[in-house]
């Protein structure tokens, strides 16, 4: 059930939406156990090429024999509504799924909120993930709480706030109070994606020098005037609150991430850790990311992300959780920044699965890499929305034929190569999710730059 629950607004301002579920495929890698059936329920159907293109990966499987265990159902709903709560108001074919699914299965999802839990309830579902009542654990506010409960370094931030009343007053406490502050960052409490974050556009050193009187004033001015992306964040800010935070600064700042599953008895394993490649109008949104993370901080990295996970495990949560930090560099010593943690599955998600399912890696939990079948070091890039100038009305068949023509795509017996996910996207969005897969950085980055020069061929 590859859902997002958010605003209809904000499901409408995201482009391709209804290709979301493609980057949840990749979770078909269940089919190569014999006793295993999988469900895919899509907005829109899936088209045989981005389920061939998943199933195709698995080694040592013929796509018909995974085929036979598998049933996709589309809703044929591209409503800005969540997938979970179109397939609630749809009684008859909750009725029969009733009846075909066995006592004893799972719903993965994307994230675990209020809707899916009403469908595990009503199908009679075990849930792969955090119960919703502890999603606070997943919040930008719940998030700082918890670094600072565990004692991780982060960013000086605001309770959480409802109104610009509310914010000004608690950010002008936060900025007295600790004068070595330079940049605020806004950010929406429960928004993913980087759409619900944005710098405050004042200088705080000429804010500092006002009256009292005019301190407030200018603060609400800047608040009221916040290049937020989300058009209707105000509504958001009302609904499930804001904080306010400390920008920290940085010569060259790095965005790594760690990736945990949190088992139903608790137990915390390593997943993955990678840089993030951040964009869009402030650089706060995701837009890719780099396997794995820099070996200059990776141990520490690890080391730190599975303390946070220790302590979410002990408050109850469960299933996927994504950490995304801030790596600051004072002459040879390294700092680790605790940003935000996501009790989800999110972008750099799947394409960890697809590049261990493709190689039939496995990940070395000490040292964070991932070790391909034949012994050798796994690396790649990812790209999880790369926008093609001209890529509308490209059909997926055009780029895969490009892309096999150059030997691009990927090639089990050389572990490296090209995966595409996201090709629901292509023709109507100009839109494309790509992996590309290494033996080293180098040969990972050239793979993504020759992929480069086929999409500008095809839009010649």
């Amino acid at each position: 059930m590859p859902s997002y629950s958010a605003d209809p607004r904000t499901l409408a301002s995201i482009d391709g939406l209804d290709s979301w579920p493609e980057r949840q495929l990749i979770d078909l890698r269940e089919l190569q156990l014999p006793d295993r059936r999988c469900l895919v329920v899509s907005p829109v159907p899936l088209s045989d090429i981005c389920l061939d293109a998943v199933l195709e990966l698995l080694p040592a499987a013929q796509t018909r024999w995974l085929r036979g265990r598998l049933q996709c159902i589309a809703l044929h709903d591209r409503s800005a509504q969540s997938l979970t709560e179109k397939l609630l108001a749809r009684p008859q074919l909750l009725a029969d799924l009733q009846r075909q699914l066995p006592p004893g299965s799972r719903l993965s999802a994307y994230a675990i909120g209020p809707a899916e839990e009403r469908l595990a309830q009503h199908l009679q579902l075990c849930v792969d993930g955090t119960p919703h009542h502890l999603s606070h654990w997943g919040s930008k506010a719940g998030s700082a709480a918890l670094f600072q409960e565990i004692g991780i370094p982060h960013p000086r931030t605001t309770a959480l706030c409802r109104t610009l009343g509310e914010l000004a007053e608690a950010l002008e406490q936060l900025m007295l109070e600790h004068p070595g502050i330079t940049g605020v960052v806004i950010k929406l409490n429960r928004m993913a994606g980087g759409r619900g974050n944005a710098p405050l556009p004042l200088d705080l050193g000429g804010w500092r020098q006002r009256s009292e009187g005019l301190r407030r004033a200018q603060l609400l001015r800047a608040l009221e005037q916040l290049p937020m992306p989300l058009p209707h964040w105000r509504e958001e800010l009302q609904a499930e609150g804001a904080i306010a935070q400390e920008w920290i600064a940085s010569r060259s700042p790095h965005s790594p991430s760690v990736q945990l599953w949190i088992d139903q008895q608790g137990s915390v394993a390593l997943v993955s850790t990678h840089e993030q490649c951040l964009g869009g109008i402030h650089r706060q949104s995701f837009e890719g990311c780099r396997f794995p993370a820099s070996h200059r901080y990776r141990s520490a990295l690890i080391a730190a992300g599975l303390r946070v996970g220790e302590a979410l495990a002990a408050k109850g949560c469960r299933g996927s959780v994504l950490i995304d930090w801030l790596a600051t560099r004072e002459g040879s010593a390294w700092t680790l920044w605790g940003m935000e943690i996501n009790l989800r599955k999110g972008g750099t998600t799947h394409p960890f699965q697809l590049a261990a399912t493709a190689t039939g890696g496995q990940l070395n939990s000490e040292t964070g890499e991932l070790i391909g079948a034949d012994g050798s070091g796994i690396v790649y890039e990812a790209c999880d929305s790369w926008r093609l100038p001209k890529g509308k009305g490209l059909l997926p068949e055009q780029w895969l034929d490009a892309v096999i023509r150059r030997k691009l795509y990927f090639n089990r017996s050389r572990l490296s190569g090209c995966i595409p996910h996201r090709l629901g996207a292509l023709s109507e969005h100009g839109l494309l999710g790509v992996t590309a897969i290494g033996r080293n950085r180098r040969e990972a980055s050239a793979l993504m730059q020759q992929l480069q020069d086929v999409a500008a061929s095809l839009q010649n």
